[in-house]
Protein backbone atom coordinates (compact mmCIF):
# COMPACT_ATOMS: atom_id res chain seq x y z
CA UNK A 1 0.00 0.00 0.00
CA UNK A 2 1.43 3.35 -1.03
CA UNK A 3 -0.80 5.84 0.86
CA UNK A 4 0.39 8.79 2.93
CA UNK A 5 -1.15 11.71 4.81
CA UNK A 6 1.06 14.68 5.62
CA UNK A 7 0.18 17.77 7.63
CA UNK A 8 2.14 20.97 7.07
CA UNK A 9 2.17 24.56 5.81
CA UNK A 10 2.51 25.69 2.20
CA UNK A 11 5.92 27.26 1.57
CA UNK A 12 4.58 29.30 -1.36
CA UNK A 13 1.55 29.85 -3.57
CA UNK A 14 0.63 26.77 -5.64
CA UNK A 15 1.73 26.95 -9.27
CA UNK A 16 -1.03 26.09 -11.77
CA UNK A 17 -0.15 25.07 -15.30
CA UNK A 18 -1.66 22.82 -17.96
CA UNK A 19 -0.22 19.68 -19.55
CA UNK A 20 0.09 19.33 -23.32
CA UNK A 21 -3.25 17.51 -23.24
CA UNK A 22 -4.86 20.46 -21.41
CA UNK A 23 -5.05 18.80 -17.97
CA UNK A 24 -4.70 21.30 -15.08
CA UNK A 25 -1.67 20.50 -12.88
CA UNK A 26 -0.84 22.28 -9.61
CA UNK A 27 2.42 21.88 -7.72
CA UNK A 28 3.48 23.21 -4.35
CA UNK A 29 5.67 22.37 -1.38
CA UNK A 30 4.62 21.90 2.22
CA UNK A 31 6.84 22.06 5.29
CA UNK A 32 6.01 19.53 7.98
CA UNK A 33 7.29 20.93 11.26
CA UNK A 34 8.25 18.45 13.95
CA UNK A 35 8.65 18.70 17.74
CA UNK A 36 9.86 16.17 20.27
CA UNK A 37 9.76 16.20 24.04
CA UNK A 38 13.19 16.04 25.64
CA UNK A 39 12.41 13.78 28.58
CA UNK A 40 15.54 14.82 30.45
CA UNK A 41 14.71 18.55 30.47
CA UNK A 42 10.93 18.33 30.02
CA UNK A 43 11.14 20.92 27.21
CA UNK A 44 9.89 20.63 23.65
CA UNK A 45 12.63 20.68 21.00
CA UNK A 46 11.95 21.82 17.43
CA UNK A 47 13.42 19.46 14.84
CA UNK A 48 14.30 20.51 11.29
CA UNK A 49 11.27 20.79 8.98
CA UNK A 50 10.70 18.11 6.37
CA UNK A 51 9.71 19.44 2.94
CA UNK A 52 7.34 17.53 0.64
CA UNK A 53 6.68 18.37 -3.00
CA UNK A 54 3.00 17.85 -3.89
CA UNK A 55 1.36 17.55 -7.32
CA UNK A 56 -2.36 17.37 -8.08
CA UNK A 57 -4.46 17.25 -11.22
CA UNK A 58 -7.78 18.30 -12.77
CA UNK A 59 -10.40 20.01 -10.58
CA UNK A 60 -8.33 19.45 -7.43
CA UNK A 61 -5.47 21.39 -9.03
CA UNK A 62 -7.76 24.28 -10.00
CA UNK A 63 -9.37 24.38 -6.54
CA UNK A 64 -5.98 24.32 -4.80
CA UNK A 65 -4.67 27.18 -6.95
CA UNK A 66 -7.79 29.25 -6.28
CA UNK A 67 -8.00 28.52 -2.54
CA UNK A 68 -4.58 28.09 -0.97
CA UNK A 69 -1.71 30.49 -0.38
CA UNK A 70 1.68 30.60 1.28
CA UNK A 71 1.50 29.59 4.95
CA UNK A 72 -1.86 27.81 4.69
CA UNK A 73 -1.91 24.77 6.99
CA UNK A 74 -3.12 21.71 5.07
CA UNK A 75 -3.51 17.95 5.27
CA UNK A 76 -2.52 16.21 2.04
CA UNK A 77 -3.55 12.61 1.36
CA UNK A 78 -2.16 10.77 -1.61
CA UNK A 79 0.50 8.40 -2.88
CA UNK A 80 4.23 8.60 -3.32
CA UNK A 81 5.24 9.07 -6.96
CA UNK A 82 8.64 8.96 -8.62
CA UNK A 83 9.50 12.19 -10.47
CA UNK A 84 12.59 11.41 -12.56
CA UNK A 85 13.85 13.63 -15.37
CA UNK A 86 17.06 14.67 -17.16
CA UNK A 87 18.46 18.18 -17.03
CA UNK A 88 19.75 19.95 -20.13
CA UNK A 89 23.32 19.03 -19.14
CA UNK A 90 22.39 15.32 -19.17
CA UNK A 91 22.40 14.73 -15.43
CA UNK A 92 19.55 12.64 -14.12
CA UNK A 93 17.39 14.00 -11.27
CA UNK A 94 15.21 11.73 -9.19
CA UNK A 95 12.89 12.88 -6.44
CA UNK A 96 9.88 11.50 -4.70
CA UNK A 97 6.74 13.62 -4.57
CA UNK A 98 3.23 13.16 -3.25
CA UNK A 99 0.52 12.77 -5.88
CA UNK A 100 -2.45 14.19 -3.99
CA UNK A 101 -5.84 12.53 -4.00
CA UNK A 102 -7.31 15.02 -1.51
CA UNK A 103 -6.20 18.22 0.18
CA UNK A 104 -7.89 19.83 3.18
CA UNK A 105 -7.21 23.20 4.74
CA UNK A 106 -6.70 22.93 8.49
CA UNK A 107 -9.33 24.64 10.61
CA UNK A 108 -7.30 24.47 13.83
CA UNK A 109 -6.33 28.15 13.73
CA UNK A 110 -8.60 29.54 11.00
CA UNK A 111 -12.12 29.47 9.64
CA UNK A 112 -13.17 28.74 6.08
CA UNK A 113 -16.19 29.26 3.90
CA UNK A 114 -16.71 26.48 1.39
CA UNK A 115 -18.23 27.23 -1.97
CA UNK A 116 -19.25 24.19 -3.97
CA UNK A 117 -18.23 24.28 -7.63
CA UNK A 118 -21.15 23.99 -10.04
CA UNK A 119 -21.51 20.60 -11.69
CA UNK A 120 -21.29 20.34 -15.42
CA UNK A 121 -24.79 19.83 -16.74
CA UNK A 122 -26.02 18.63 -20.07
CA UNK A 123 -28.84 20.56 -21.61
CA UNK A 124 -31.71 18.51 -23.02
CA UNK A 125 -32.36 18.90 -26.73
CA UNK A 126 -34.91 21.62 -27.59
CA UNK A 127 -37.52 19.05 -28.73
CA UNK A 128 -37.30 16.98 -25.50
CA UNK A 129 -40.48 16.65 -23.49
CA UNK A 130 -40.48 18.13 -19.99
CA UNK A 131 -40.56 15.63 -17.12
CA UNK A 132 -44.00 14.52 -15.99
CA UNK A 133 -45.34 16.31 -12.93
CA UNK A 134 -47.85 13.70 -11.76
CA UNK A 135 -46.95 11.48 -8.81
CA UNK A 136 -47.49 8.21 -10.75
CA UNK A 137 -44.46 8.80 -12.98
CA UNK A 138 -42.24 10.57 -10.44
CA UNK A 139 -39.38 8.45 -9.13
CA UNK A 140 -40.05 6.73 -5.82
CA UNK A 141 -37.46 8.21 -3.44
CA UNK A 142 -38.22 5.57 -0.82
CA UNK A 143 -37.66 2.62 -3.17
CA UNK A 144 -34.83 0.31 -2.22
CA UNK A 145 -31.65 1.21 -4.03
CA UNK A 146 -29.41 -1.47 -5.50
CA UNK A 147 -26.14 -2.02 -3.64
CA UNK A 148 -23.07 -0.12 -4.81
CA UNK A 149 -20.75 -2.09 -7.03
CA UNK A 150 -17.01 -1.67 -6.49
CA UNK A 151 -15.01 -1.53 -9.69
CA UNK A 152 -11.25 -2.09 -9.78
CA UNK A 153 -8.91 -3.12 -7.02
CA UNK A 154 -5.96 -1.70 -5.10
Amino acid sequence: MNKITVHGNLTGKPELRHSRAGVPVATFTIAANRRRLNRQTGNWVDLPAVFHRVVCFNALAENVAASLDKGTPVAVTGEFADDTYKREDGTSIRRIQIEAADIAASLRYATATLVRNPRATTTPPPDAEPPAADSDTAPDRDAERPPLELVGSD
